[in-house]
């Protein structure tokens, strides 16, 4: 069977067997668990259909992610202590069946709205789509794997390091944390993602070099984040990494010879919740401010299963509820599109404030030219809570920004039309994110962070700008190594090698 009909199936699976798997969820929630149902259908029905392949891999486990986990975030409740129960029933007090049925029936209604858009438009033939130069650049350079990339890479992971005990208390000191180096442009987040990529189409190709070194980076950047706290660091990049496999693969023949293959998969998950739930048990030493070596005794103890003082073992089942809670973040949603607001969003959310919120976060501390504006990372507080926090990573999403903006009845009309103008242009989109692996990485990472976050002054320094600067240092410190150590630098820059084509002709 092709894998990405095999992807459609599961949701068609999943959806139908809600009434069954969480019973007790639809008896209490009846409105929402059939928008939820509906919800998988139409996501089948997207997969199926092929239109905008990639858009709709990554909408689809957005979707799954988030909305459709809730159905079974609280299966242990019961075998919780009152302290640990009383903790979850107060993170589940937002959640109500009438609240439930607004979100849902509205989710419902933009992903109906993006299916339609998507059929009816059919899309331009992909004609030549050249990948830009800086992309095509910055795939050499990884894929090589030379020695001037580790070198580049070593450095910039230098100058950028950050204690987690440091970060932690910078978030709860000022809004920004302690700066990275440059403000965190020339941060390796995104160069990690290129070489995971870059392994990953190295795989498929008939052709070139397999460098399973390119997978190192993921590996110590995911070990770095357990031990920073992250409890979604080993998550993030295997969703990534799946997501961009599945695109590559989608129209793959899958059989019994591919089981070895998918039982890696499927063996990855209790791996990323084993490594969610020892970052989740570092969170309170590291908010404390707890000295480095007592964080990193504590990391190794809940590294070593067969400690009876484990706390990720003793605590197994309420670690992995909060961990359900993370993961099916509805929050926001829930409070948005029921208007549980204590101050109007649009005295302080609009198209005015967040165009100057966006220019404060481009620039330091000291040069932010509209001082008075409320910053993204607390704005949510403000508005839902009259709380003035100093970090909250709590956001909108972009099911809230369409309601704020657009509106119940207006929202599922924009969609439409952003699905068609997508639909028009999939086809290049696509073969450029086959081609260019860097160009894949900067795109996901783009749509996945503003379908997560639907802020613009989130999206513009963090998923444009900040990946589009660390490209750029890459190639810029390889051509300074390259004309330090080598007698040249090909293909560093644009006007050579339209200097070389004038002399040409």
């Amino acid at each position: 069977m092709i894998l990405r009909i095999l992807s459609a199936i599961f949701f068609l699976v999943y959806g139908s067997l809600l009434p069954v798997a969480a019973h007790g969820f639809m008896a209490e929630n009846v409105v929402a668990s059939l928008a939820m149902m509906g919800c998988c259908y139409v996501i089948a029905a997207l997969l199926w259909s092929r239109r905008a392949l990639l858009l709709n891999i990554l909408i689809a486990f957005y979707v799954l992610r988030v909305y459709l986990t809730r159905p079974y975030v609280d299966i242990f409740l019961a075998k919780l202590r009152s302290d640990q129960l009383n903790y979850i029933l107060d993170l589940n007090s937002f959640f109500n069946p009438s609240d439930a049925a607004v979100v849902y029936r509205n989710l419902l209604a933009l992903l109906s709205a993006w299916l339609l858009g998507l059929l009816l438009t059919p899309p331009v033939p992909a004609a030549a789509a050249p990948v830009p130069w800086l992309f095509r650049r910055l795939d050499k350079i990884v894929g090589e794997a030379g020695w001037s990339f580790w070198l580049i890479w070593l450095l910039l992971s230098v100058v950028n390091y950050m204690p987690a005990t440091q970060m932690w208390q910078g978030m709860a000191m000022d809004d920004e944390g302690t700066r990275l180096f440059a403000w965190g442009l020339f941060s390796l987040g995104a160069v990690n993602i290129v070489c995971l990529f870059s392994y990953i189409r190295s795989r498929r190709a008939a052709s070139g070099a397999v460098r399973p070194i390119l997978l190192f980076p993921v590996i110590l950047g995911s070990v770095l984040g357990v031990s920073g706290g992250s409890r979604g660091t080993g998550f993030f990049f295997i969703l990534l990494a799946i997501s961009y496999w599945l695109f590559l693969n989608a129209d793959l023949r899958v059989g019994l010879r591919d089981s070895p293959r998918m039982g890696l998969f499927s063996a990855l998950v209790p791996v990323t919740v084993f490594c969610g739930l020892v970052g989740q048990s570092l969170r309170p030493l590291l908010r404390t401010g707890a000295d480095a070596d007592l964080v990193w005794t504590a990391f190794l103890r809940a590294l070593n299963p067969f400690n009876p003082n484990n706390p990720v073992l003793n605590d197994l089942y309420f670690g992995l509820t909060e961990l359900l809670h993370r993961v099916s973040s509805i929050k926001a949603p829930f409070l948005i599109l029921n208007n549980h607001y204590v101050h109007d969003p649009w005295e302080t959310y609009n198209p005015v404030y967040n165009l100057m919120g966006t220019i404060n976060a481009l620039l330091p501390g000291s040069l932010k030219p509209f001082s008075d504006i409320i910053g993204i990372n607390q704005l949510f507080d403000y508005i839902y809570y009259d709380l003035f926090v100093t970090y909250n990573s709590e956001t909108w999403g972009i099911q809230g920004t369409l309601y704020l903006y657009f509106g119940h009845w207006l929202a599922p009309l924009v969609v439409f039309l952003l699905a068609c103008f997508c639909a028009r242009r999939c086809l290049r989109l696509e073969a450029m994110a086959r081609e260019s692996p860097a160009f894949a990485a900067f795109f996901i990472l783009l749509f996945s962070g503003f379908i997560e976050f639907g802020v613009v002054e989130r999206a513009v320094p963090v998923d444009i700008v900040r990946p589009l600067a660390s490209f750029a240092a890459v190639i810029f410190l390889d051509w300074l190594m390259r004309m330090a150590f080598v007698s040249q630098a090909p293909g560093l820059s644009p006007p050579a090698e339209l200097n070389a084509a004038a002399t040409r002709h």
